[in-house]
């Protein structure tokens, strides 16, 4: 997945406009506008570096995805989450994760799992220096790795637009003392990883979305 901080603007080799702008736009909604927020093409067009009509285009995909609302007499919005779509969507990310975690013990190569290792040890780090967003970009690649190795585009491409509707949130929501507690319970999810227990995996994993939806919850509270 892309990460949302850094540049937002539109490169203009590798995959087409469109796509990057829809892309990136996401970022824009996940990282710089607040939920809620009215969404100017002008300025996404600076931001971006694009036209008018790709930055339309891109918000129309947005629309589809639950990010972006058309407000009349407004235009187009942030969308706002709420205590119930909190509730709604991390008990999606932890039926399609527990998924995949699942399918990571019985088919990642081992590559892929030295790869998961890796990322779970920069993920220790990050969550050493208390630094909430690095943690967040530490944890996506986790992620990352966990979809890649499960071997189903399926669940990658569904956690991702999860993924952005509550990006704001899940940064929200990681005290100092939740980053602490994350990281033991991704432990004891890894280990079991490591050792090929699926199910050990699994009912861990149950455990950490519980504690990072409560967590999520009075995050969301404070939006609104």
């Amino acid at each position: 997945m892309t990460e949302v901080l850094g540049t937002y603007r539109v490169a203009r080799s590798a995959a087409p406009v469109r796509e990057q702008a829809v892309i990136q736009l996401r970022n824009l909604v996940a990282g710089r506008f607040q939920p809620g927020e009215r969404v100017i093409e002008a300025t996404v067009c600076e931001l971006l570096g694009t036209s008018r009509t790709t930055v339309r285009e891109a918000l129309r995909q947005l629309e589809t995805e639950g990010l972006i609302e058309i407000v009349p007499g407004k235009g187009p919005t942030v969308a706002r989450v709420d205590e119930s779509d909190i509730r709604d969507l991390y008990e999606i990310r932890e039926v399609l994760e527990s998924f995949a975690i699942m399918l990571f013990t019985e088919r990642a190569t081992a590559d892929e799992k030295v790869r998961l290792a890796s990322a779970f040890g920069d993920l220790e780090k990050a969550s050493a220096s208390g630094e909430a967003t690095r943690v967040l970009e530490a944890k996506q690649v986790f992620y990352d790795v966990l979809f890649e190795g499960a071997h189903n585009n399926s669940i990658s491409v569904l956690s991702q637009s999860i993924y952005y509707r509550v990006a704001r949130v899940r940064l929200a929501s990681l005290s100092a003392e939740r980053i602490r507690a994350g990281i033991e319970e991704l432990r004891i999810v890894h280990q079991f990883m490591a050792a090929g227990s699926g199910q050990e995996a699994q009912d861990a994993y149950a455990v950490h979305m519980q504690n990072a939806r409560e967590a999520a919850v009075e995050a969301v509270k404070r939006f609104n």
